[in-house]
């Protein structure tokens, strides 16, 4: 083999070597032959080494491990804080109540007291679900509740508000024999609850309720689109067009006296009644016309004054529209 070949697969040998051993060195110790306990203590071991270098991702899930193999209290808690680290708020959360619960049972005061103010501090930071189930829906036999695939405790069936992580969330529940429920919730603001009921569970074998529908039919009203002119509007038109005609009698009987030599007593106090008369109902018309709603205004009654034109000279007519 020539030197080029041979130093070529020295270096491949070497990298090969390091390589391995530094798998190796990722790996907790070899648990072959130990117990659970020992194998749990093992993992909890390498789990820490990693946390005290910053490595909290690869520490959590030998924490988890550890925590299978044995259910240590201390475990428990240290899964919780790497969880914290990682930003699994909600999961950290219910590990540290469940410590808190623990301890207190325990009677270990100072590590309750710790357990719980990390929870509340989580908490709120938390979003809400609130989950009802009916109490004819709790009676259904084997009945199971779960959030996001864990199990929920019928204690929290009430409408305990629950934490959790913004973002979606699965409730679904499913009992023997019965058709099972889904719902995914989106969860998008951690200041408003969410509250979910749990429906009545289907047979396996029964059909789907039929919708019921409601047809509507609309029906027209045809005085709706051209209401009646008010009583108002009417007697003010009614005052406007006798008083404006008496008004312009009067002037005209004055007009004509006037032209053919002047006015005797007789025209005058006709002429002055015309004109009294129309004047004060012309008077009343507007008063009535400003009085009325505009809505019952326009409603097919009309009133307008229009300048005539005739052989003895000018004048105006009101003319009216019911």
């Amino acid at each position: 083999m020539s030197g080029k070949h041979t130093g070529a697969a020295l270096f491949t040998a070497i990298a090969l070597f390091c390589t391995m051993t530094a798998a190796r060195a990722e790996e907790p110790t070899s648990t072959h032959g130990l117990g659970p306990v020992e194998r749990a203590e093992v993992l909890f071991t390498r789990a820490m080494e990693l946390s005290a270098e910053g490595r909290d991702v690869e520490a959590c899930p030998m924490l988890e491990q550890s925590l299978e193999l044995d259910p240590a209290m201390g475990t428990r808690y240290r899964l919780a804080e790497c969880y914290e680290k990682t930003s699994h708020r909600e999961t950290a959360y219910r590990l540290y109540t469940e410590v808190a619960i623990e301890a207190k049972r325990a009677g270990m005061t100072d590590r309750e007291s710790r357990a719980r103010l990390r929870s509340e501090a989580l908490s709120a930071m938390l979003a809400r679900l609130v989950v009802w189930v009916p109490k004819e829906v709790a009676e259904t036999p084997d009945l199971e509740v779960t959030i996001d695939g864990r199990p929920l405790d019928r204690a929290a069936w009430t409408g305990d508000p629950l934490p959790v992580e913004l973002g979606e969330h699965v409730l679904e529940a499913m009992a023997p024999g019965r058709k099972p429920y889904r719902r995914v919730v989106p969860v998008r603001d951690t200041s408003v609850p969410v509250e979910l009921s749990v429906p009545t569970l289907r047979g396996e074998h029964e059909a789907p309720p039929v919708p019921h529908v409601e047809a509507t039919i609309p029906v027209a009203h045809a005085s709706a689109a051209t209401p009646a002119p008010s009583v108002r509007t009417t007697a003010a038109l009614v005052l406007g067009v006798g008083g404006a005609s008496a008004f312009l009698v009067g002037a005209g009987i004055a007009g004509v006296s006037l032209a053919t030599g002047g006015l005797s007593g007789t025209t005058r106090s006709t002429s002055a009644i015309g004109l009294g008369l129309g004047g004060a109902s012309v008077v009343a018309a507007g008063v009535l016309w400003l009085v009325t709603p505009p809505a019952k205004r326009d409603s097919g009654a009309a009133m307008a004054v229009v300048p005539t034109v005739g052989p003895l000279g000018g004048g105006v007519s009101l003319l009216g529209r019911f």
